[in-house]
Parts: structure tokens; sequence; C-alpha cells
């Protein structure tokens, strides 16, 4: 038998190589093919061709058309990276056997191609800056003949200067000026008469010192009396007297002239505009920024008390488990186990303390809610297992009804619990001149739309007077003999930093509740 020399030379093409079936999938894969795609031969054999490269082509249709086809096309790796190559495609006697329809000979011209990229935007990039040379040529071009004609016209280069100078600054917006060193005026442009209400020959042979504000003087003689030749232009921003007597701010681009032989300053000048509507519009917002860390500042003690407030209930649970760790200790046949978790739930509690404070810090300082997705029903049962102590010492229970289907929300857990531990503990308080049967706490939850839930709260207390629920929101009035007066104005600030809105219905039927609403984003 014939050795196949064919097969030997389609396996010995160092450039990828694959053979097609007349519909365009894969026969064969040589080992430039596995280099160059990644993929082993048993991974392609009876795939599309199109797997290696980015859009599909029809090679289905070329070869069911004998159509010879070459082109850069682009190609991805088994890794996902990719890249250019040249593909041919080559057509094959059909009576081969085993069935292959087309040659498809892929070299790698990646490097080439980014190459390739890589000039043509430096191509582009130098024909820009041509053009730009090119423009920038033209114009210094036309310059350079209207200077030539000028000198035509004028006896010594610096009246030519001069000339050139007068035709910018006339018909500038701004205020060109020429100086001595010293300040004085040699040249002021016609813009002084709009912006400062002097006409030039009301400046001319004055020094400029005159016109500045005395806070300001030192700073511009400064900048006039440079005595290094380390730049030759300066920017400052002073106050300058107008005619009418009032003070505007103007910023000045000075420009330096130095003598050819000594190098010293030979004249400055300088292009000047009014940017008085800047700087006020900068110390407004300075201001601004002033008082608000004034109002800060002033809210502290309201935050301080804020905080104390909400720390109080985790405290309180904490030495209501470290008491009964006591009693439990105190009794010879106390259950290490019990102990244990007792002093776990105070850890918790300890905790959940610590969590609070910063989380009131950032809401109260920052404004930072630290949000995540949450089941307000869990929550609440969470919550109200927080509680679980002060609840069975005051005989209380607690009635849900929770909607099963309401949404997930997107919330400050911490926070929100803070709320309903508030509510929960102020109901418990309003009612502890009711009769300890008749001691109820009401929950419900319910979903107002898809983007809307509301939690609803209900107690058998006497509710609020019409005139205190108007009242309860300012920080410290308390309908408590030992209150802080801040539980509910927190709990309206927490619902509103959600996006939420907090409502009071006072007991002017014989039913009062609080609820409040909250957006599930």
């Amino acid at each position: 038998m014939q050795p196949d020399y064919s097969h030997a030379l389609f396996e010995a093409i160092q450039d990828s190589a694959v053979l097609l079936d007349k519909s365009g999938r894969i026969l064969d894969w040589n080992a430039g093919a596995v280099s160059l795609f990644g993929y082993h031969k048993k991974e392609v054999l009876g795939k599309s061709i199109n797997l290696i490269y980015q859009q599909n082509h029809p090679f289905q249709k070329m070869i069911h058309e004998q159509k010879k086809w070459q082109a850069e096309t682009r190609y991805i790796r088994k890794n996902g990276i990719k890249g250019f190559c040249r593909t041919t495609l080559s057509l094959l006697p059909t009576q081969l056997p085993n069935k292959a329809a087309a040659l498809i000979l892929q070299q790698n011209i990646t490097v080439h191609k980014i190459l390739e990229i890589e000039l043509q935007e430096k191509n582009t990039k130098l024909t820009q800056t041509l053009e730009r040379y090119h423009e920038q040529f033209y114009f210094t071009n036309a310059l350079l003949i209207k200077n030539i004609h000028l000198k035509e016209l004028t006896e010594k280069n610096l009246r030519e200067s001069e000339l050139r100078f007068r035709l910018l600054a006339e018909n500038a917006t701004d205020i060109i000026s020429r100086h001595s060193p010293d300040g004085t005026y040699l040249y002021v442009s016609p813009a002084c008469k709009t912006l400062l209400g002097y006409d030039p020959d009301d400046l001319l042979k004055y020094n400029t010192y005159k016109f500045i504000h005395y806070e300001d003087v030192g700073k511009l003689k400064k900048a006039f009396n440079r005595r290094k030749e380390n730049s030759n232009h300066h920017i400052i921003t002073y106050r300058i007297r107008r005619k009418e007597g009032d003070y505007r701010w103007f910023e000045s681009n000075i420009r330096y002239i130095y003598d050819e032989e000594t190098r010293l300053i030979r004249e400055v000048q300088s292009a000047s505009r009014d940017i008085t509507d800047r700087i006020l519009d900068k110390k407004a917002r300075l201001r601004g920024q002033q008082l608000a860390h004034v109002s800060r500042l002033s809210s502290m003690e309201e935050m301080a008390s804020g905080m104390a407030h909400e720390i109080s209930q985790p405290l309180a649970a904490i030495v209501n488990y470290t008491q009964g760790c006591v009693r439990y200790l105190q009794n010879n046949q106390h259950d290490p186990a019990q102990l244990i978790e007792i002093m776990k739930k105070a850890v918790g509690q300890a905790e959940r303390a610590g969590e609070v404070i910063h989380r009131l810090k950032n809401f109260f300082c920052k404004g930072k809610l630290f949000k995540t997705p949450c089941k307000i029903n869990r929550v609440i049962r969470e919550t109200v297992s927080l509680i679980r102590y002060d609840l069975n010492s005051s005989k209380t229970k607690i009635d849900f009804t929770l909607e099963k289907e309401v949404q997930i929300i997107s919330a400050d857990k911490i926070q929100l619990q803070q709320v309903l531990l508030n509510l929960i503990q102020n109901a418990i308080e309003a009612m502890r001149d009711t009769t300890q049967y008749l001691r109820r706490i009401h929950i419900q939850t319910k979903r107002i739309d898809e983007n809307t839930i509301e939690i609803m709260f209900s107690d058998s207390g006497p509710g609020f007077t019409k005139e205190m629920a108007q009242k309860v929101f300012t920080p410290f009035v308390t309908t408590k003999a030992h209150g802080r007066g801040m539980g509910l104005a927190i709990c309206r600030s927490i619902i509103e930093a959600h996006g939420g809105q907090f409502f009071i219905n006072p007991n002017t039927q014989g039913q009062s509740w609080i609820k409040f609403i909250i957006p599930v984003n």
C-alpha cells in the first residue's frame, strides 16, 4: 500500500490547514490549526468552520458555487483571544475518497494587522498634524506677508511691532495693556472704557498700582519685578478700582519682554478680563459649604441624643441577658449550654449596638444607606424576637397580618429594624395603664402595588391626640415621663431616607395607627 503523501503534506503545513466537506463542516484539522486556534482535532471534527470566526461566512454556498475565496478575517481562539488571519478557500476534486470538498488555509497575520492598524492610526494622526501645521503655516505665512508689507511702510522694527500690537489690542474685548517694569501704563486698549469706565488717555502715564486694591498691590508688584527669566508669562488675579469707585476682580495674563543684551525685563504686556461674576459665584459656593458645616455642627447634640435613644434598646437587652446569666449562676443546677446560648445573644446585641452607632452616624453625618435585599415579613419577626423579653415582661401580645406575596425590598435592614423596635417599644409603653389581658399590638404588611408596600402598627392603647400627632416629629417632644422625644423623628427620617412616607392617624374615632409606606427599590 502506497504511503499517503497528501496527508503527510497536509500535516507538514506550518500554517493552519482545514479540510471541509460540502456543507462547510470540518473533516480534518492539522497541527497548525491546533496551534493557531487552540482546539484539538477531536473537539472540532464535524463542526462548522465558522466556530473559529467572529462572524459567519457562507462557506457552504461558496463550495456549492465552486468559488475560490481569499480574505482577511477575524478569528477567536478557544481561550477567547481574538486575532486576524488571511483565509484562503480552495476547492478540491470531488472524486476524493474522504469526501473533502475544500481546503482552507489560514495564515496568522495578527501582529502584522495590529502593526498595520497602529500604522494607520499614526498615519491619521500624522496627517492631522500635517494639516494643522499646514493651517498654522498658512496663517503664519499670511502674517509674514503682512509683516513684510508693514515693514515696507515703516522705518523701524519697533514701530512695526507697535502697529501690529495696536491692531490686535484695539479690537479685543479684553483690556490689552503695556507697562514699563515699574508699572507705568505705556498703552491701554479701548476696552478699558467698557470694563473700567476710563478712557485710554485717562490711564496713560499713571502707575497701575494707583488703581489696584491695597491688599493686592504686593502680589502685582511681585509679578512685575521678576528678576529671573524662568518664564515669559504669568497669570495673576487681583481687584482694580473702576472710575465709579467700585472694585472689580480681574485676571491678567502677563507676558514679559526681555532685553536681548541684558536679559532684563524691558516691558510688561498683559491681557486682562473681568472675572468678578466667577469669583463671586465661587465665594457663594464656599459660603454655602460653610453654612452647611455650621448646620451639621449645630445638629450634633440632636444627633447624639438620637444615637443614645437608638442604642438604649440593645443595651437594655444586654443587661437582661447578663442578669439572666447571674441568676442561673447563682443556681447550683445551671445548664452551661443554656448559659452559652444566653451569652451569645448578649454578644449579638452588643454587636448590634455597635452597628446601630455606625449606621446612625452614617445616616446623620453622611446620609448613606447600606441597602441590601430584605424580606419585610422576616425583618418584622426577627425584630419582635429581639424585644421578646419586654413583651413577656409587660404581658403584651403581638398579632400579625402579614401578606405572603409582599415583594422583597431593598433597604438598610439595621435602620429598618430600629424603626420597628421604636414603634413596638412605644406601643408597650403606651399600654402600661391598659388591663393586662387587653394589651395587644397588631402589625400588618400589605402590597400596595408592584413598587410599594405598606407596614401598619396599631395597639390597644389610648393613641395620639390630634394636637400631639402634630408635634411628635419635633425633636425632644415626648409624652413619656422619661422619654427623649427622638424616636418618631428618627423613624420618619429613616423612612424618608429610603424614599418612603411616614403617617400617624390620631385617635379621633376610636382608631389610632401608625403606618409607613416604603418603595421596593
